[in-house]
């Protein structure tokens, strides 16, 4: 009996359950079948800055550049045998930049290159310019223009100098006893200021002159051979890039680069983004070890045509502080700076700042409770959807507070 009774309630229960939902009033379908209530939509407030910024790399290089080509000796193979001065590191007059089959490459200073090897006896420009440089390293060479005893003896120095041996050949021979100038016959001769001749007369007392004893004991005279020489407007210079030990040089690998002045930067942009730039603009450059450099954009180049095609991207300068060395021939992260509203804000979206019909504007702030309040604000500015902005009143509002977006 007990479970009949029981059977009957839960029969009973559910029935009634399944009637009220079954019969609903028109006015209760209606509110089932409405939208859900919205909930308000909120933002965080952030603290930083509002900036607009171009971020670009840029290129870490000397002031000036500089290169040279190596005159190639005439073997049938030239090998670098010495790298010479590490790239980076200072060359100065009179350093080896490298070696080419066990000799040097001396680097001077000129205004020319040397066009042939020189030697005792020879004249010219060149010799002028090699004496004018080897005065500059402090040798003494006699007389200017003319490759004498005393330049000879100043190529020797040079090259004891810097460890090797001067190059020599043998000198021209020397005149016979028949020739038609007495003097060159070894004879005493008289000149005759009416005639303009000389007459000959007896031979010539040995060893009147030291120099020709010394030539004639030794006929080999000095040589400087033009693949030896490389000529430089000015000296010292920054190394760049050299051909490594075993390189086999050729006409396209015989090159030496070189550099002077500061370090400075290019940034490099490109064009579609030239025109929001402008010179002054703020820039920082910061180096893989974390270290930065601040400065700013000098002149806006005008793009160019390359190949008849436009170009994609312009090499900007840039004006900076120091640059650390060891950012040479490297790309650096650059960040320019476009357009500043704020250095450190508060930061909200643009749709929470409602402004009033008396010129003044307020965020709708969340309290503890879950309602809002509204705050009066400033606007500093906007970019991109983002407000600047700070309360009017201290402490109205804070970093990590949600406000209302409409």
């Amino acid at each position: 009996m007990p479970a009949v009774v029981i059977g009957v309630l839960v029969v009973g229960l559910f029935g009634g359950w399944f009637a009220a939902e079954s019969l609903q009033s028109p006015a209760q379908v209606a509110a089932r079948a409405a939208p859900p209530v919205p909930s308000d939509i909120v933002a965080r407030v952030t603290v930083g800055e509002l900036v607009e910024q171009v971020t670009a790399r840029s290129e870490i290089a000397r002031e000036s550049a500089s290169s040279v080509e190596v005159v190639l000796p005439g073997a049938e193979q030239n090998v670098v045998t010495v790298s010479g001065v590490p790239a980076g590191t200072s060359l100065n007059s009179g350093d080896v930049a490298l070696e080419v089959n066990g000799r040097p490459v001396i680097a001077t200073t000129g205004a020319f290159p040397y066009y042939r090897d020189m030697a005792e006896g020879d004249t010219g420009p060149d010799v002028e310019q090699l004496q004018r440089f080897l005065v500059s390293c402090g040798y003494r060479t006699g007389g200017i223009g003319q490759f004498g005893p005393q330049t000879a003896q100043a190529v020797r120095q040079l090259y004891r100098a810097i460890g090797h041996d001067v190059a020599v050949r043998e000198a021209p021979a020397l005149p016979d006893a028949e020739s038609s100038d007495p003097q060159s016959a070894g004879l005493a001769a008289t000149f005759d200021p009416g005639t303009g001749e000389f007459t000959a007369g007896g031979p010539v007392e040995p060893a009147l002159d030291a120099v020709s004893e010394s030539v004639a004991a030794d006929r080999r005279i000095v040589v400087v051979p033009r693949s030896e020489l490389i000529v430089l407007r000015s000296l010292p210079v920054v190394a760049g890039d050299s051909p490594a030990v075993g390189t086999v040089l050729t006409a396209e690998s015989s090159t030496l680069t070189f550099g002077q002045g500061p370090l400075v930067a290019h940034a490099k942009v490109a064009v579609t983004v030239l025109p929001v730039l402008a010179e002054g603009m703020p820039v920082v450059l910061t180096g893989a070890d974390g270290t930065t450099v601040d400065g700013m954009l000098g002149p806006i180049p005008t793009p160019v045509t390359v190949g008849g095609e436009p170009a994609t991207e312009v090499a900007v300068p840039l004006v900076t502080g120091a640059i650390d060395a060891t950012w040479l021939n490297t790309n650096v992260l650059t960040v320019i700076t476009v357009t500043a509203v704020a250095d450190q804000a508060l930061r909200v979206p643009s749709r929470a700042v409602i402004a009033r019909s008396d010129g003044s504007s307020v965020v709708q702030r969340r309290d503890s409770d879950g309602f809002f309040d509204e705050i009066e604000v400033r606007e500093l500015g906007r970019l991109g959807g983002t407000s600047a902005v700070e309360p009017v009143r201290a402490g109205g509002l804070a970093e990590g507070d949600e406000v209302k977006v409409e």
